[in-house]
């Protein structure tokens, strides 16, 4: 038969013989599966982080959390912000091999040619023990209670009898020149363990005694898992050991095979490290990748994630189960190391947006941008359900499970064959519907969205039309979600919430303000429905507009999910997880494991959870989300100054003079995975906490006794255990005196209140004598605020043309989303001349979150409001915060190397007073006019001017500016304040 005879013969055939043919033909068809690939967020350090030698040599972290690095030029430590270098003054040789941190105050530095030197972090100072002086070179050591252990790696392995002196050497070597020491390790249990050429050893009262079990074994690195299984990285496999017996053995197979070799056709494993997830990783000769035994599957972390191969000098596990990789002449990698395994969706080496997932025992369904895909989450292998388009890209928008069928919509009607995935125990059928989206009602019926912006009443599988419920006029609408409640069907369109009623055959626009969103998704909780949109979530039964969950914005909702008495909520901030009543209780981020803060879908299925992002799929179990807790560890005192001058603990105590009143304490709280967003707080002696930003709390003590108590947290619901520092101030005659001070205070007061009812009564003559010009200025203000929209939008526009040019499609769109809506809300405001306090912090929020994501987290901000502000009734002239906070940050913040601060302040100064306050720690307004070309003119703070002055005179109310450069005040600080004072 011709082919095109075949053709005919097959489109002459009936719809459901041509069905039935592609449904058998599946079967046969070979599956088209191949390995998916793990993916981890990871950062490069480097000199932009203060690192000024790219040659490390070994890693470790101290007991309050700092890491410590070894370098080719002395020792570093790192707080997730900034590397800072130990400045040993009695050091000759700068060339260290390793470091290792005894104890809160001690490091042993391994030092070349010189041996072993103790270093004391409080009085920073050097000592060379006797007993640890030698020639020889260690590239690592154990320092145990009785015994040193030396390490010559490749080489040999020394003892130092630390009560005697004695130097023990190394007789396996002397009896064998072959029998080379590669590694040591202590054991969980205390024992010291060496890899030798010749098998595994233990260490004796400084003998090397070896195991008979691991005779004629090489073994290169040694680690251990959490549950006290040791792992022995061999030639050319992995051991599991327990016992002294092997449970299993590991022949890692590698994707790209290596050109190096040892003798004999060796690729040893050296570098070997289990995390408490069951991940072994390891490096293999010549040690230029880092690899990932996973799964039972080998993956090459470095081509994952592209890195260039680089010489690895070491790996570290922190306390967290990240993964430092020090490299020689590359630098430091961090590796994010997470209870998720995440797994990203490619197509034509891109990555898929993933709409939503589907868990059915251990199958995964991700419906991408670009097709259908099944997860097999026992051996990661992935198979394509339903193809993707190169062209006109085949976006599966929804999922829906119905008996033993997965259901999935798409709008192309090419390849509606339906899909297998099999595994070693089930097999699973996916059919797909042409919709937007598909929401069975009973075993008889389904309710379709389709593409022309119709709701229909269908048959079980969506095959045939039985009644057209809703026909919208506009066919652009698109449907989100469907919800049947009793007898009415909600529809969430992209123009707000409809309902229909089955009993009336009617249907309504549920026309609210708390509802003029796109409505993503709806969901029933505690007998309230629900809508999640753009704007946050609303209770459509009180008619309530929720946008902020204690002190979380919430950045468009994309799903509402119920488990166990709590609510998981989808953001485009991650995950934020809810108890029933709305108070925070967790948030899953990029810095909790996933691979995007923009979520799309969870699912929760027994024991496992999967979450969708805009950059692929996260999945764990369930216990591992409930058992998380960002609790930080608590943050560590590094000194207390005053005026620059450290003070010196003295019986656990800082003691003051009556003259040092500005106190300033530095402290550490270290965190490294990005974005490394803290919160501080502080509270002295019983008063209340009060929030704080930066590592140093300045504060102005009293005389008298005090006590200041710091925590910190990532995500400003779990704070870490409070440090406590007690204080001692000499008290000040005039301290004493109060009484004196009290009278001086009631007199001012006096003062103020005659002041104030003067000024008032002059203030209402003078708006008399504007009454004639109001209509005139009222024509002038509307003019001059519109001189900001344009101004702002230009900017603005300018941020998605470079995300365009960078070819960063993804962020281009998230960035017009919230643009977007920024505009929106100046379109609609711009003619007032006035606005609510509330509305002018909602549209500040927006600009703010992006300019910070157009300058990739360069700065961060806070907005404080006082208590006592009620935003709803309180109005403010027009747009006069915005352009002040776009040269805090364009003109302050930006030419600052390091990341900024912008803090936004709104204080009540008295019932027709408010104070708003614009702070950043930028260069200052002095340097920054050095940055400014000649002859440019603010346009933003010129027309702020005009607005305020107009204003004045329109309302009779006292409106003032003040900037000042920081650097002018006493003491001295960085950056600008920006101070308005408005009459209310």
């Amino acid at each position: 038969m011709k082919p095109f005879q075949g053709l005919f013969v097959f489109l002459s055939m009936p719809l459901r013989s041509i069905r039935t043919y592609l449904f058998f033909l599946s079967l046969y068809l070979p599956l088209f599966h191949f390995p998916q690939s793990p993916s981890f967020n990871f950062q490069k350090l480097g000199t932009e982080e203060g690192l000024n030698n790219a040659n490390i040599f070994n890693v470790e972290q101290h007991q309050n959390g700092l890491m410590y690095l070894t370098t080719q030029n002395g020792v570093y430590y790192y707080d997730g912000y900034l590397f800072k270098q130990l400045l040993i003054d009695s050091l000759k040789n700068n060339t260290l091999l390793n470091v290792s941190i005894k104890s809160n105050d001690e490091l042993y530095l391994s030092i070349r040619g010189e041996g072993i030197a103790v270093y004391h972090l409080k009085n920073k100072t050097l000592v060379f023990p006797a007993a640890f002086k030698f020639k020889n070179n260690a590239d690592n050591f154990i320092i145990d209670t009785h015994f040193a252990y030396l390490l010559t790696s490749g080489i040999k392995l020394n003892s130092i009898d630390l009560k005697s002196g004695k130097l023990i050497e190394d007789e396996w070597k002397q009896k064998d020149r072959m029998n080379v020491a590669y590694c040591i390790y202590k054991s969980s249990d205390g024992k010291v363990l060496v890899g030798r050429r010749d098998g595994l050893y233990e260490l004796k009262n400084g003998n090397q005694m070896k195991i008979e079990a691991f005779a004629k074994i090489s073994v290169h690195s040694i680690s251990e898992t959490k549950q006290n299984e040791l792992i022995l990285g061999t030639s050319n496999k992995i051991l599991v050991v327990k016992e002294g017996k092997i449970l299993r053995e590991i022949l890692p197979k590698y994707q790209t095979k290596s050109t190096t070799f040892l003798l004999a056709g060796e690729k040893s494993i050296d570098k070997v490290i289990s995390d408490e997830y069951g991940r072994i990783w390891f490096t293999s000769y010549p040690d230029e990748n880092l690899y990932l035994y996973q799964n039972n599957k080998v993956f090459d972390v470095f081509e994952i994630l592209g890195i260039p191969p680089a010489l690895i000098n070491c790996i570290f596990k922190d306390n967290s189960n990240n993964l430092w990789v020090g490299t020689y002449n590359d630098g430091v990698y961090f590796i994010q190391n997470s209870f998720f395994n995440a797994i990203q969706f490619l197509y034509n080496n891109k990555n898929l947006n993933v709409n939503q997932v589907h868990l059915k025992q251990n199958l995964l369904v991700a419906a991408t941008s670009n097709g259908l895909f099944g997860l097999n989450l026992t051996n990661n292998q992935t198979k394509v359900l339903s193809q993707p388009d190169e062209i006109f890209m085949e976006s599966i928008s929804s999922l829906v499970q119905k008996n033993s069928i997965i259901y999935y919509t798409k709008r192309s009607q090419f390849n509606m064959a339906p899909s297998l995935f099999f595994d070693s125990k089930n097999s699973y059928q996916l059919k797909p519907v042409i919709a937007r989206q598909f929401y069975p009602i009973n075993e008889m019926q389904s309710i379709i969205a389709d593409w022309n912006a119709n709701i229909l009443l269908c048959n079980a599988d969506g095959t045939k039309t039985l009644d057209t419920l809703i026909s919208f006029p506009d066919y652009r609408i698109s449907v989100n979600a469907l919800f049947k409640l009793d007898h009415l069907l909600y529809i969430a369109t992209s123009s707000g919430l409809f309902q229909f009623d089955f009993s009336t055959k009617r249907s309504t626009n549920l026309v609210r303000d708390a509802l003029n969103f796109n409505i993503n998704d709806l969901a029933l909780i505690n007998g309230h429905l629900y809508a999640a949109h753009e704007a946050g979530i609303t209770d459509i039964t009180n008619n309530r507009l929720i946008k902020q969950i204690a002190s979380f914005s919430l950045n468009s909702v994309k799903r509402i999910k119920v488990f166990q008495e709590q609510i998981w909520l989808a953001t485009l901030d991650g995950v934020l997880i809810c108890n029933l009543n709305f108070k925070p209780i967790k948030i899953l981020n990029r810095s909790s494991g996933l691979l995007s803060n923009s979520v799309n879908d969870i699912v929760i299925n027994d024991d496992l959870v999967s979450i969708a992002t805009a950059r692929g799929v996260a999945t764990t179990q369930l216990k591992n989300i409930l058992n998380y807790k960002a609790v930080l560890d608590p943050v560590s005192i590094s000194k207390v100054t005053c005026n620059g001058d450290q003070i010196e603990q003295k019986n656990q105590s800082y003691f003051l003079s009556s003259l040092q009143d500005n106190i300033s304490i530095d402290f550490h709280s270290p965190i490294f995975t990005k974005p490394n967003k803290q919160y501080f707080k502080y509270k002295l002696d019983k008063e209340e906490w009060k929030e704080f930003q930066d590592h140093s709390l300045n504060i102005t003590l009293s005389g008298g006794k005090h006590s200041i108590e710091i925590i910190a947290s990532s995500d400003n619901i779990n704070w870490s255990a409070s440090t406590s520092v007690s204080l001692v101030k000499e008290e000040k005659i005039t301290e004493k005196q109060s009484l004196y001070w009290l009278i001086t205070a009631s007199a001012l007061i006096l003062v103020l209140i005659l002041s104030f009812i003067w000024i008032r009564r002059v203030k209402r003559l003078a708006k008399r004598r504007l009454q004639q010009e109001q209509e005139i200025n009222e024509l002038k203000h509307q003019a001059m605020n519109s001189l900001l929209s344009p101004h702002f939008i230009f900017n603005s526009l300018t941020s998605i043309q470079n995300y365009i040019n960078n070819n960063n499609s993804l962020k281009a769109s998230e960035y017009l989303a919230k643009f977007s809506r920024l505009i929106r809300m100046i379109i609609e405001k711009s003619a007032q001349r006035e606005i609510t306090l509330y509305d002018e912090l909602a549209r500040l929020t927006y600009y703010l979150e992006l300019e910070k994501e157009r300058f990739k987290n360069k700065f961060d901000y806070t907005i404080e409001i006082d208590k006592n502000i009620n935003t709803q009734i309180i109005f403010i002239p027009n747009m006069i915060i915005q352009p002040h906070v776009e040269n805090c940050i364009i003109h302050g913040i930006l030419p600052k190397r390091a990341p900024g601060l912008l803090n936004i302040t709104f204080k009540k100064l008295s019932e027709f007073k408010l104070l708003i306050s614009i702070e950043d720690n930028g260069i200052g307004l002095i340097k920054a006019k050095e940055h400014v070309k000649e002859g440019h003119r603010s346009l933003g703070t010129s027309t702020i001017k005009s607005i305020l002055d107009i204003n004045s005179r329109l309302s009779g109310k006292k409106q003032i500016v003040n900037m000042i450069d920081k650097s002018t005040l006493s003491p001295a600080g960085e950056g600008t304040l920006i101070t308005i004072e408005i009459e209310l």
